[in-house]
Formats: C-alpha cells, structure tokens, sequence
C-alpha cells in the first residue's frame, strides 16, 4: 500500500523539497497534481489511518513523545518529526495537536442506501465538511457536489468532517441538471416557499434524491423544476430559514 517496506525505528527528518511540497498541498492545483492532500487533528488522522489512504505521519517536535505510539502502530508507515517553524509551514491551524498526515486521495463507491443527497453549490469548505459528516450520520448513498463547490481535499473540509469524508462516498458532478432529469425515483427540492410539508408520511417513490441549492442564493429556478417534486420546511418560530447544513440534516432525518 504505501510502496516501501520501511519499518520505524525513530521518527525521520523531511527534506527541503519534502517540507516544500506538503505546504503546497494548500494550494488546489498542486493537490490534484499531486493526488495527495493535508490531514490534520487526531481524529481525522486516525480516521485516515483505519482507512489505509495516509502516505506519511507528520508529528510536531515538542508533542513527538505524546504520538510515538500512534506512529509504531503502523511500523511500515513512514512518519516525519518537524520542528514548530516548519510545522507552522506544512500546518493550517493556529491552534495544533501536533499531529497531522499526508494523505492519498481516494474514491469511496456509492453506499446501499435510498436517500442521495445533492447541493448544488456548496462554495465554503467548513459546510462542505459538515456536510460530509451529515450525509455519514444518516447512511447516504452519495453526497453529490454541483459544479463550483469547493475541492473536496481542502484541508477545512476534512477538518469539518470530523473523519467522515473517509466513511462517506462523495462525487463531484459537472451536469447535476441532467442527473436530475434522469433520476429513477423521486428527485426533491427543498424550496423556501410552496413546496409540499417536508414529512415522513409523503408516498415518494425510492431512491429518493434530496436537492439543496447554494448557501446564499438558494437553488436555481432550473433545477428546482427539473425535481418532480418541491418539498418546504415549515418554520414554527419566528426564524425564517436554516442554514445549509441544518437544513440538510432535517431534511435527511425526515426522509430517510
């Protein structure tokens, strides 16, 4: 899996252009370029460790003794000691645990499941984490991101999935308008206003795919017309709308 058969004996010293490299992977471009992407905090190392898609550990100098054991559980796993200047570098917290990993991208298949969930443009990475840790919660098949979303590998949405984005299948689609059309079950839009009372007593025909629009904008008139059906969130207070996420997750828990 990870191309070598190194066993740890003592944490090892990055090179220049290794140092280099990982603070690089900030930028969208050189992650694709390079199929690999920043993790960071304990549990979304660990997440990535049980999933096998990490490269390399990267510990923090003064924390070094506090992981040395997360590091000889994976003795063919090669893991880096940094010092604070070059952790601050590679790291994008100002806050740190100390720990971080590079990780390898990966492509999860669709999950058994009759819900799907869609957004049409999820453009901040801390929604599209969250998002990510909703759609795991309640078993989606996928989470499919419209065209303009955020890069799923940057390093707030896995920060925001809290390890979910290792679980949770998710798909970037550049034509959701056509998917849309072509849906075998019932494709439902969550508008604010004149859809149907979101409930679980609706007779929809399975698999259901759930559609959310744009944080701020809401969805396109287009592709609310492309759904065979509207469904709406009735406020009962005096709060107008949900913010993605939550919208998201009541969505899902009322339908699944």
């Amino acid at each position: 899996m990870f191309g070598n058969d190194f066993y740890m004996t003592d944490l090892l010293t990055p090179t220049r252009k290794q140092i280099a490299d990982w603070a690089r992977l900030s930028q969208k471009k050189f992650r694709r370029e390079s199929g690999l992407f920043l993790i960071e905090g304990e549990v979304c190392v660990r997440e990535a460790l049980k999933a096998k898609v990490v490269d390399c550990l990267l510990v923090l100098s003064t924390e070094a003794e506090r992981w040395e054991l997360l590091s000889r559980e994976h003795p063919k796993l090669l893991s880096y000691k940094l010092n604070v200047d070059v952790f601050k570098r590679v790291s994008q917290l100002e806050a740190t645990q100390g720990i971080a990993a590079i990780g390898k991208q990966f492509k999860l298949p669709a999950r058994k499941s009759g819900i799907t969930l869609l957004c049409e443009q999820v453009s901040d990475p801390g929604n599209c984490g969250a998002l990510v840790r909703v759609a795991d919660f309640f078993g989606v098949s996928e989470l499919i991101l419209g065209a303009g979303s955020t890069d799923v590998w940057n390093e707030k949405v896995v920060r925001g999935s809290m390890g979910s984005l290792f679980h949770q299948p998710v798909r970037e689609v550049e034509e959701i308008h056509a998917l849309i059309k072509k849906w075998k079950g019932d494709s439902l839009a969550l508008v604010a206003h004149g859809g149907e009372e979101v409930s679980s007593t609706l007779q929809l025909k399975a698999p259901k795919l759930l559609v959310l629009g744009n944080e701020t904008r809401g969805l396109s008139p287009e592709l609310e017309e492309a759904c065979t059906r509207k469904l709406t969130l009735t406020p009962q207070g005096q709060a107008e709308s949900l913010n993605l996420v939550t919208a998201a997750a009541v969505f899902c828990y009322a339908l699944k």
